[in-house]
């Protein structure tokens, strides 16, 4: 309560979330997230994961730059072109790094990606090429804000793999966590009129990254 006695308001990011907290803790109790909580994750299930994750690189800077054309303001597209700078430089060296330290091959990353996969990089690309800069927001909100959840929680825990442990650290480190405060903060300004819509996206999103998230496995189990 605040001095005048009435609710404190709740961010519309929480509003959000809480609305669709189904398919939120549904992605957090994941398999995917559970096994690297508990150290059982297969190689063979991280490297599938990490192939179809490059392969979300290309598709993420294209939503972000669509973000950045419809962003309102100056501020908002210099913190977008950070981000799009990190993704072309940061992001892309770190998976050609690992790629090499796990011996994942050209011939691994050629092989067909699950349709999941597809799903997973279409869908997102088409809300934010379709979208409001808003929608956009909401979408990479849904992935960021996930992460940051799950990786900080796992980032206590004993993992075996110091690559894997490498990757799990970097989703829980203050410069990521800053990226999914900012994306918070930019639904929060948003008009309380738009939650519903706002929330579909995000929804839509999470289910999303649930099947893209199961797909490691079909591949690693097939």
């Amino acid at each position: 309560m605040n001095a005048n006695g009435n609710k404190k308001l709740i961010p519309l990011s929480e509003q959000i979330r809480a609305a669709h907290l189904d398919v939120w803790d549904a992605m957090q109790a994941h398999r995917f997230v559970t096994e690297i909580e508990a150290d059982t994750l297969s190689d063979a299930a991280f490297k599938a994961y990490l192939v179809y994750e490059c392969d979300f690189v290309e598709t993420a800077m294209l939503i972000f730059g669509h973000m950045l054309v419809k962003a309102p303001g100056l501020a908002e597209r210099r913190w977008l072109a950070g981000v799009l700078q990190a993704l072309a430089t940061d992001q892309i060296g770190y998976f050609e790094k690992t790629f090499e330290a796990l011996g994942v091959t050209a011939e691994d990353r050629a092989k067909p990606l699950p349709a999941s996969v597809f799903a997973f990089r279409d869908g997102m690309l088409a809300i934010a090429r379709d979208g409001s800069y808003l929608d956009g927001v909401a979408i990479m909100l849904a992935a960021e804000w996930m992460y940051a959840t799950w990786c900080s929680r796992a980032a206590g825990r004993t993992i075996s793999n110091p690559i894997l442990k490498r990757w799990v650290d970097l989703h829980a480190e203050p410069e990521f966590l800053a990226q999914a405060d900012w994306l918070r903060r930019q639904i929060d300004a948003a008009d309380p009129a738009d939650r519903d819509r706002l929330g579909a996206r995000f929804r839509e999103a999470l289910e999303l990254e649930i099947a893209f998230h199961s797909a490691p496995f079909e591949r690693s189990e097939a």
